[in-house]
């Protein structure tokens, strides 16, 4: 695990290079535990309704930006260990940003009163969020170097 151990940090800040599976579940399982942390310490459900007050749906926004960051920085790395671009982690932080966004704005979040366009939404990431695990925490990567780095196992073949 040659990424995590020279740089920790650089993990979760640098979309730059590759990363194996391991270092991908790793990262993926830090950064849940840190939202859960968060969630627990600051009394934020882990999901919003429009029936929440908006400084808790806020705090849930806050939480939910942050770690979106990290979290996309790790599945780029990973997509490039399969030698595919990173921006195609757009498909799922784009509905997912509009979700982060309307249950901010208390449009959506209510379980007994969902939309056509959040229904769709919601499915949408979910299936995304399916495939992007597939690919990312359960493909191996591409042995030896491709055009974003060394193989960070060190395959030679």
């Amino acid at each position: 695990m040659p990424a995590v151990g020279k740089d920790f940090a650089r993990l979760f800040t640098s979309a730059e290079g590759r990363i194996p599976r391991l270092a991908y579940w790793i990262g993926f399982l830090i950064i849940f535990q840190v939202e859960i942390a968060l969630r627990f310490l600051l009394d934020v459900p882990l999901a919003s309704t429009p029936a929440d007050p908006l400084s808790i749906r806020a705090l849930g926004f806050v939480i939910d930006a942050v770690l979106l960051y990290p979290t996309a920085i790790i599945m780029m790395k990973r997509f490039h260990d399969r030698d595919r671009s990173g921006q195609l982690i757009g498909w799922l932080v784009v509905p997912y940003s509009v979700i982060m966004l309307t249950d901010l704005l208390g449009m959506s979040g209510d379980p007994d009163h969902m939309g056509v366009v959040e229904t769709l939404l919601r499915i949408a990431t979910a299936v995304i969020t399916l495939a992007f695990m597939v690919e990312l925490g359960f493909r191996r990567g591409t042995p030896g170097d491709n055009q974003y780095g060394p193989d960070p196992i060190g395959s030679s073949t």
